[in-house]
């Protein structure tokens, strides 16, 4: 993986940018989201996790992702859940993929 290490500090910053798009819309969706299932799958509680996120990707830090932030979108896990609980399950698909994209390049050194 040679192209990782000749990724400069501009194309890092663009990946920041689009993984806080892919949080920021995630976030509007666990807005209009409501509880039910598991006691922690609640959309406020992940909605905060999600926030924490998007703020520690605006602040120059040496890990880009804090490690929490890694099994935000894994599989069967709270933002998973919370979306097939709420009909958005589809756009969960896209915005994981993405958002597993980006974090694996982000971390990548």
């Amino acid at each position: 993986m040679d192209w990782l290490s000749n990724l400069t500090l501009e194309d890092r910053w663009s990946d920041k940018q689009k993984l806080i798009t892919i949080l920021a819309t995630t976030k509007e969706l666990l807005s209009r989201s409501t509880a039910q299932g598991w006691p922690d799958e609640d959309p406020v509680e992940i909605k905060r996790l999600v926030d924490e996120t998007i703020s520690h990707l605006l602040k120059p830090a040496n890990n880009p992702l804090p490690e929490y932030a890694i099994i935000l979108f894994t599989i069967a896990g709270p933002i998973q859940e919370i979306a097939l609980s709420n009909g958005w399950h589809d756009t969960y698909l896209l915005l994981a993929t993405e958002y597993d994209n980006l974090a694996y390049l982000l971390t990548r050194k």
